[in-house]
């Protein structure tokens, strides 16, 4: 019905460490993006920061209901409706926005864009699945597909990516709530400035994320300039 071209494997997001008890859902929400799909200077340090963050809003929090989290990353009638494969791939979309349109304030381009829909990058979204993430919020009549089926495809489209943008905002808010607006901050600052992270020591491998203490610490106030203070507001609009 979308006339998407199939995903391609193996993901660039394979890479991306995280739990082990959490590597099947991530590779079925990943599998088949491409490498367009990241919008920054290093890749795979932001499928590793998609992963951390990832991981932190689709587990609960201690003491948590497991409703808890889905209900977070999905929004309100959404976890009740698509399945949790595609709950999981919906919020890794909503996190590579998150990431991208961060990116782009730093750099200056304060112009609200439209999200792109992420199965022209390999998101392994079927048709169904993405109708049934549309009418979770919005009503849409799927006889309307045999009348005018690019007219159709192109609404499912639409409000795909009207989805995706609340979604961003949603993860946005819950990241903050979950980490504090400096280590997220931090966090998303990194993916284009690796300079500013400290060097790991000579035959030392260590994850990309979390960041250290120190790390952090220099990123937020080690070097300052009008590009971090128009990122910082932005995030904690």
């Amino acid at each position: 019905m979308f006339s998407h071209a199939p995903a391609e494997r193996p993901s660039p997001s394979d890479a991306a460490p995280g739990s082990p008890a959490l590597d099947a859902r991530w590779r079925a929400a990943t599998a088949g993006w491409r490498p367009s799909s990241i919008r920054s200077v290093d890749q795979d340090r932001t499928w590793a920061w998609a992963r951390h963050a990832w991981e932190g809003v689709v587990v609960p929090a201690p003491g948590a209901e497991d409703d808890d989290a889905d209900a977070g990353a999905g929004g309100g009638d959404l976890a009740a409706g698509p399945d949790q494969r595609v709950r999981d791939l919906t919020t890794v979309a909503a996190l590579l926005e998150l990431q991208r349109r961060f990116l782009a304030v730093a750099a200056g381009d304060t112009h609200e864009d439209e999200v792109p829909d992420p199965r022209p990058d390999g998101a392994p979204l079927g048709d169904d699945e993405a109708l049934a993430v549309v009418r979770g919020t919005w009503e849409i009549d799927p006889q309307e597909a045999e009348a005018d089926p690019e007219g159709f495809a192109a609404e499912v489209s639409g409000f795909l990516q009207d989805h995706l943008a609340e979604l961003a905002e949603d993860v946005r808010e819950r990241l903050l709530a979950l980490r504090g607006p400096t280590q997220v901050f931090a966090e998303l600052w990194s993916l284009d400035h690796g300079d500013e992270l400290e060097p790991a020591p000579d035959g030392q491998a260590r994850a990309p994320f979390p960041l250290s203490t120190d790390d952090i610490a220099w990123i937020v106030s080690g070097v300052p300039g009008p590009e971090k203070h128009t990122a910082w507001e932005w995030l904690i609009r």
